[in-house]
């Protein structure tokens, strides 16, 4: 139920800033926002730059995370 999930994904990829995570999926259609989101603390304590973030609600389709999941690999792809 929606107690036990989060509407959010905070994420990074090995080797990919995550302004070029954003920019490249914006590329496919998906959007996400890249950056501190408020937690600099958090990133600092993990040794991370910054982070992507993608959000969900209910509206969200499973074809829509399928796109969030085939751009990522297309991110992963280009910066290989």
């Amino acid at each position: 139920g929606p107690q036990q999930r989060g509407g959010l994904l905070a994420f990074t990829l090995e080797g990919v800033h995550p302004h070029d995570i954003a920019a490249i999926l914006d590329g496919q259609g998906v959007a996400v926002r890249a950056g501190h989101h408020c937690a600099q603390p958090v990133h600092d304590r993990y040794g991370i730059v910054a982070s992507a973030r993608a959000s969900f609600y209910l509206y969200n389709t499973p074809a829509e995370v399928d796109l969030l999941a085939d751009a990522l690999h297309k991110a992963q792809e280009v910066f290989r």
